[in-house]
């Protein structure tokens, strides 16, 4: 069984995953947010950083990219080749309509033959190997089996499924029957995205899909870091041991912000966001969030945090 850490925008950049490989363990593939253009062409620059290799001293990535043209693909794989990288990660799974109304991320998924286009004209310049991670389609998640025939002409690492249509957004429960429908239908391997919350629900989901041993998680991984090894071991975590490693884990994404930005203004917003997802899981979280929010400097946070090992 693999685990793997969904890339999620602004929270599992390599403050996060540095900070994880120092306390937990459990991951054993780590894909970063996705790479996007700015409207000049540039490369955005937060996700630019995010994946240079002095700062994933640890393990290797997987980078992901968003783009709806053939020209941005590459201007976009063409930087991931240059840091050295043998895989990149297509998004055609964000579902925000700001983003689809753009063609981009699950914007492609109502559109089979535009992406049969885009598929066949990248792969003959393609260095590099490429897998997919996508939603079930943008209305219907049904759509997803119009999809796969197509996938299934080109020679993809993995596609990860997250078991959603792009109009759900989060809300709604994964189609799990859907799910087993694509593994008959795909020739890929399949990984499971969504709603991976904790160990129980995990195990309920093993059953239900005894074929499938790549699993990736998202948001839970902001709200429960420790969920990954507790999916391993398959134990839970006392609470006297999640709270300190808790701690310590959000120190240690605190000191490398502070690296890559001494304005502890950077820091502080980041912990604040951070914060919003640990106190989810803290039986007094939301009494202490309501604290953290109104923390107006590091140490006030820090007073304020530490409580919770108390």
């Amino acid at each position: 069984m693999e685990l793997l850490l969904a890339p999620l925008q602004t929270y599992t950049d390599h403050h996060y995953r540095n900070a994880f490989h120092q306390v937990y363990t459990g991951i054993d593939q780590y894909y970063a947010p996705y790479l996007r253009l700015n409207n000049d062409g540039s490369i955005k620059e937060g996700p630019k950083v995010d994946i240079l290799p002095k700062n994933n001293p640890y393990f290797n990535i997987t980078p992901q990219l968003m783009c709806c043209g053939i020209d941005e693909f590459f201007i976009l794989h063409d930087y991931i080749v240059s840091l050295g990288y043998e895989e990149v990660n297509w998004n055609m799974g964000c579902p925000y309509p700001m983003v689809t109304n753009r063609n981009l991320g699950a914007g492609i998924l109502n559109k089979p033959d535009e992406l049969h286009r885009l598929l066949e004209a990248i792969y003959p310049r393609l260095k590099l190997k490429l897998g997919i991670k996508m939603r079930m389609g943008m209305e219907e998640t049904s759509e997803i089996l119009d999809l796969l025939p197509i996938l299934n002409q080109f020679p993809l690492t993995e596609i990860i499924i997250h078991a959603r249509n792009a109009k759900q957004l989060y809300t709604g429960g994964c189609d799990v029957e859907m799910f087993k429908q694509c593994i008959n239908e795909t020739d890929h391997r399949l990984s499971y995205n969504g709603d991976i919350n904790n160990l129980e629900g995990f195990e309920e989901l093993r059953d239900q899909l005894p074929t499938i041993n790549r699993w990736m998680i998202g948001r839970a991984a902001v709200s429960n870091p420790a969920l990954f090894e507790e999916i391993k071991t398959g134990q839970l975590i006392d609470t006297s041991t999640y709270r300190e490693r808790l701690l310590a884990f959000s120190k240690a994404i605190e000191s490398s912000c502070l690296v890559s930005n001494p304005d502890q203004g950077f820091a502080l917003s980041r912990m604040k966001s951070y914060w919003e997802g640990f106190c989810e899981e803290l039986s007094e979280g939301k009494q202490l969030f309501r604290k953290i929010k109104k923390a107006k400097s590091l140490n006030e946070l820090n007073d304020f945090t530490e409580s919770i090992v108390d």
